[in-house]
């Protein structure tokens, strides 16, 4: 049997979902971090970790943007 090509529209699809899950899980791990603000044990540690997590979705939103226009369409060639 042969391979299928997946065309450029089908990998890029395929990786703005995969992008999209993890922004899922992001917001699912800043609505911890967020919580354990409350608490002052941890309050330190939340903010670096709320910090990083948005830095990591922020990120992650851009290469959503780029995927969406054909500014990386030559990395798929």
């Amino acid at each position: 049997m042969g391979e299928r090509a997946i065309s450029l529209v089908e990998k890029k699809s395929i990786i703005t979902d995969f992008l999209q899950q993890c922004n899922a899980y992001s917001d699912g791990m800043l609505e911890k971090y967020q919580a354990q603000l409350e608490y002052e044990s941890t309050k330190q540690s939340a903010l670096q970790k709320i910090h990083d997590w948005t830095v990591y979705r922020k990120f992650n939103e851009h290469a959503i943007k780029e995927l969406e226009s054909a500014e990386l369409d030559g990395w798929f060639k």
